[in-house]
């Protein structure tokens, strides 16, 4: 959003606010190009009109007149009008972008139906409060960038980098609205080690209303904080994921292996760019009509982090023959988010731990005997180096403190230190480390972890039509009711 001096024959030159889009009283608008001149695209109530600027409470908004990286959405009076009499429904314009994916992405149902669902919740953020961020791994040839590429065409306003720093993510979100665009970044894998800063602003950004506080200003004297919306879809792709739990459990993953598509959509035709460009200019038109109609809530039966993921990516599919693919998608990659975590390393020892406890208690040092000793439990296989023990499946060196750590944060247990006399005949007393923990988080870590009387659930490997389900998520299906949309849209 930027401020300028509107030139004016009063004495007060009233200020002229640019802005992407957003609401303005009780009009929604979206900046376009009309007729090669910067325009809003304006729903107002219901009825979808251009302006040039629109005034409120004395102030007056503008729309952006200069590029932000991305193609302008420009449209011409034919067109305009010809969407105004014969708008696009949202089954309509799935159908159009599922020719694109097929014609230009080799991959499974499962990835196709995500991308699908993907590319249409872009042009729904006003609708939807959590999002999930499609994480794209391959090796170089393995087309792992041409999901990337689709929605840097189609997708909502992208920035679209390789490694994109911070600032310009801060900058090109903004501090006005919310979900002014998405981010697309390629060759992620190195972000938990190089930039935590912005790997931790990730992981907090997939949520309406989340903001990152920076201070701004080349000397004391000018520094002032701002707070930028980092809200939005993003989407990731690299060679690996990046070792960070919380922004790897935000992250469906998508496995890519090399294929021949069809099309090329990273050298298409003068025709397919008219075509993708008209296809935007719908999807931007469909967004402001139906502004006021929103989405329909859907009966997911999800539940805490799962429902955040997924259940606002299938109210945008509801109503549509789309609809049970993408159920299917949603189905496959919550079981992968908890088959990853039923084989973490945090659940494993949780499963080594919790039968040891004597009065809901343990001292540290039994436990790491039993972990590293001559005659030590199956569930982790390792050798002993030194003061760390290094497990095979997961290549992590284990510590006590490590331990300790793990004890506290995640299991929130508490630390117990006493000094003893292990030996009447040794006038020497030891340190006994012990850590206490409650029952009721316990009984929550059984669930999260699956140990105890919940059903394992298998380990899961993409491909296919979303490879088999388990446990109650593959009960998903049975919950939700999607019969019907707002307003037919």
């Amino acid at each position: 959003m930027s401020k300028t001096k509107l030139k004016s024959n009063e004495t007060k030159t009233p200020d002229v606010t640019e802005i992407i889009k957003g609401k303005i009283g009780n009009l929604f608008v979206e900046s376009i190009m009309y007729d090669n001149q910067p325009c809003f695209l304006v729903n107002d109530n219901g009825r979808i009109r251009k302006s040039i600027r629109e005034t409120i409470d004395g102030v007056i908004y503008a729309p952006i007149t200069q590029e932000r990286g991305y193609p302008s959405y420009s449209f011409d009076k034919l067109y305009l009008d010809l969407l105004i009499n014969n708008p696009p429904t949202k089954e309509s314009i799935l159908d159009q972008l599922r020719e694109l994916v097929d014609f230009y992405l080799v991959a499974d149902q499962t990835t196709k139906s995500l991308v699908l669902g993907d590319l249409l919740l872009t042009y729904s953020m006003e609708w939807i409060d959590t999002v999930h961020f499609p994480y794209v791994v391959g090796e170089t040839e393995s087309g792992k960038s041409t999901i990337l590429h689709l929605f840097r065409r189609i997708g909502y306003r992208p920035q679209y980098g390789e490694d994109i720093p911070a600032a310009d993510i801060y900058n090109f979100l903004g501090e006005g609205e919310e979900a002014t665009g998405i981010i697309l970044e390629d060759e992620a894998q190195e972000m938990a080690g190089v930039n935590r800063e912005k790997i931790r602003m990730y992981k907090n950004s997939y949520s309406r209303g989340a903001t990152k506080a920076r201070i701004v200003g080349i000397d004391s004297r000018n520094k002032r904080q701002k707070f930028y919306k980092t809200f939005c879809f993003k989407v990731f792709a690299g060679e690996r994921i990046p070792e960070d739990k919380g922004f790897k459990e935000r992250c469906p993953k998508i496995f890519m292996s090399e294929g021949t598509p069809q099309g090329n959509i990273k050298r298409i035709t003068q025709e397919a760019e008219d075509t993708i460009h008209l296809l935007r200019n719908k999807l931007l038109f469909w967004k402001v009509a139906n502004y006021h109609k929103g989405l329909d809530d859907v009966d997911s039966g999800l539940q805490r982090r799962d429902q955040e993921l997924y259940e606002d990516f299938l109210r945008v599919v509801s109503g549509t023959k789309y609809y049970d693919d993408c159920l299917k998608a949603v189905t496959f990659f919550i079981d992968q988010r908890h088959s990853e975590i039923y084989n973490s390393i945090e659940a494993r020892i949780f499963k080594i731990l919790k039968p040891l406890l004597v009065n809901n208690s343990i001292e540290l040092e039994t436990f790491w005997n039993l972990l590293t000793g001559i005659d030590r439990q199956t569930e982790l296989k390792g050798i002993l180096e030194k003061e760390s023990f290094i497990v095979y499946d997961y290549g992590k060196k284990i510590s006590r403190n490590w331990l300790s750590k793990l004890f506290i944060e995640k299991f929130k247990g508490s630390k117990i230190i006493k000094w003893e006399y292990p030996d009447e005949k040794l006038d020497k007393r030891v340190k006994i480390t012990k850590y206490v923990f409650q029952e009721e988080t316990f009984d929550k870590l059984s669930v999260k972890y699956n140990f105890g009387d919940v059903e394992a659930s298998p380990e899961v490997v993409q491909g296919g039509e979303g490879g088999e389900l388990s446990g109650d998520v593959a009960d998903l299906a049975d919950h939700v009711d999607h019969s019907t949309e707002k307003g037919a849209l």
